[in-house]
Order: structure tokens, then sequence, then C-alpha cells
């Protein structure tokens, strides 16, 4: 009898593209193999996100059939790397001009594409409306833990910044962050910082023990201090000072031994504990040239709700809020029942 093996190539490739079937790569190591070509995964991108949304409307009107769950397991394949993304960035960008047509080139109107993603300003690339990300993606597992690296790092900051989230209760996600989260804090990772204080501050699992890991046996980096007091105060009066302490005995006999650096601690504690740490204060590091902060990882966000870069208010800190109160949505239980095989032949 036929078998999928023994289908020519170009069959296969259809088969798997219009079934859209994730599954079929992932079901022997001679099918993936087989589909793991660099064009054949761009395509299956390119379908499970681009695709999905309908480009020639209004964004108000524009009709969805992203699924979040589909573009969680294609986020977890191994080919899925920060270089490949970028790729489907600069594929979706051309397939974006061409779906305007020539019409919109005589207008001067530029399409944004990946130059966005060169310096990681959330207030730049999250304003690029045609990657087709759907509203309760997760972010997989293996971009939550250590030992980072710059690429690894870059990938969680640009799927934090496009609301990815963490699956609490369909996997052990949860758990690897907080462990991923002390290997950036060791290894000063500032962006791997910045994404994870996103995902842990949003249900609260900043605590008093990662400050303190973070000052007494890290040393108090201030750029990675602020990623974890900036998230720990938004929700800080739901905690319990058993959990989270802004005077906590610890940090403030460590700040008090270290003079300089000391009271810029204390400084950031106090503040934090009022709901009154802004996230840009070192004026220092601001260019004016090129309204950037200079040596600062941007707080992964640059919606149109709150800008960072804004001065606090009452209404500042509300927003800030229901941002992340509202954060979190439905969280489906996803259960994948997975043959063992090699990682050497494992690229879905």
């Amino acid at each position: 009898m036929p078998t999928l093996q023994g289908l020519p190539q170009e069959l296969l490739e259809m088969v798997f593209l219009y079934s859209m079937n994730i599954a079929l790569p992932q079901c022997s190591p001679a099918l993936g193999l087989k589909l793991s070509s660099r064009a054949v995964c761009l395509e299956y991108t390119m379908r499970a996100f681009f695709h999905t949304v309908d480009h020639t409307t209004n964004h108000r009107d524009r009709k969805k059939t992203s699924d979040a769950s589909l573009q969680s397991q294609l986020l977890a394949c191994r080919f899925f790397t920060w270089d490949f993304f970028l790729r489907y960035v600069d594929r979706a960008h051309d397939a974006m001009v061409k779906l305007r047509g020539k019409a919109w080139e005589k207008t001067g109107v530029e399409v944004k594409g990946v130059k966005e993603f060169d310096e990681l300003w959330p207030f730049q690339f999250t304003k690029i409306p045609y990657l087709g990300f759907a509203n309760g993606f997760f972010v997989p597992e293996k971009l939550l833990h250590g030992p980072w690296t710059s690429d690894k790092a870059s990938l969680l900051y640009v799927l934090v910044s496009l609301n990815g989230e963490i699956d609490w209760k369909g996997s052990l996600s949860g758990e690897t962050a907080k462990t991923g989260m002390r290997d950036a804090i060791r290894e000063g990772n500032e962006r791997a910082v910045a994404g994870l204080a996103v995902l842990l501050g949003v249900p609260k699992a900043i605590t008093t023990d990662m400050l303190r890991y973070a000052v007494v046996d890290c040393g108090c980096n201030v750029n990675v201090l602020r990623h974890l007091l900036f998230n720990a105060q938004i929700l800080a009066s739901d905690k319990s000072k058993d959990v989270l302490d802004f005077h906590d005995p610890r940090l403030w006999a460590w700040a008090e031994a270290h003079a300089e650096k000391g009271e810029v601690l204390k400084d950031m504690l106090r503040k934090a504990d009022a709901f009154d740490l802004e996230f840009y204060f070192d004026e220092d590091f601001f260019d004016k040239d090129a309204g950037n902060w200079r040596h600062v990882v941007a707080f992964p966000y640059g919606g149109s709700k709150f800008d960072a870069r804004t001065g606090f208010s009452d209404l500042v800190r509300e927003l800030l809020i229901n941002l992340y109160r509202n954060y979190g949505r439905k969280i489906t239980r996803r259960t994948t029942a997975r043959a063992v095989r090699r990682p050497e032949d494992e690229q879905w």
C-alpha cells in the first residue's frame, strides 16, 4: 500500500501545507527530515501567521483566523529561532508590498519591515500590523531558561512585546521561567530579564527572594533591578508582605553596606513601595538626538494604552494595573504525546 514516506517530495509538501497539521513532520524522523527545508518552514509559517489576517480591509474590520494553539506549537519548533523570525518578517514584508500593488508605490508610504527590529525598540516594531500573532499565544519553554544568548533573549523579548504569555495551567513553563530568571540575573542578561519580568510580573510571581538574589547574591545590577522592581510594583498591593516586601531587612542591610549603589537601591525600593518608580529615571542615559535611552533595554510594551517614556500619574498607574490584570487571556490546556526521537533529527 502507498505510504506517506513513499509520496514524491512535492506532493508530500502539498499535503502538509494544505492540511496545516503540525503533527505530520513530528510523527516520524523521516517525514520531519523531508519537510524541514527552509522554504517549507517559511511557507508554513506564512500560512500560520500572515495569511490568517485579511490585510485588504481596515484594521478595525479585519477578519482573523489566527490559531493561538497552532502558533504556540510552531514557535516551540527547533527551527524557529531569532534568525528564522527575522526571515519570516522579511518574507511577510515582501508579501505585504506585493499585496498593496503598484498604486501604493506612487504614494511614497513605506511598508515597515525588518529594519524596525534593528535596535529592538518596542514602540517601533510593535506597530508592524501584518505579522498575524493571535491573542493568547504562548512563549515556548525553550525561551524561558538559560543559558542565555543574545539571539535567544531577543526572540523572547519580541514575543513578550507582542503579548506572548506563559502556559501556566497546561505546562511547567511558569516554573521554568522562574529558574530562567535566576539564570538571566546571574548572567546579567538585561533583555532576558526584561521579558521574564513581564511574564512573571503579570501573575505576581516576582518575590522578595528574587530581589534578594539580584541584590545580595549578584551585586545589584541597577538596570536588571529596574525591570524587577518596575514590574513587581504594579500589582504589589495584591500580594502579601510574606511574598513581596520592599522593606525586606536583608535588602536594606545590603544597601546600608554599599554606599552609593546602596543609596540608589534604597531610593528604588522606596519608590516601588509607593508605586512611584518610573521606568526611565537616569537622565544621563537619554540621547536627545535619537530620542531614546542609551544602554537601557526598554520596557517591553509600546502600545497606545501605555508608554513607559511618559511620567507617572494616577491615570498612568491605573492603566498599568488594568494592562497587567487583563494581560492573561483564556488558557487552553494542551497535551501532546510525542514519540522519542533524537534531537538532531527533529526540526519540528
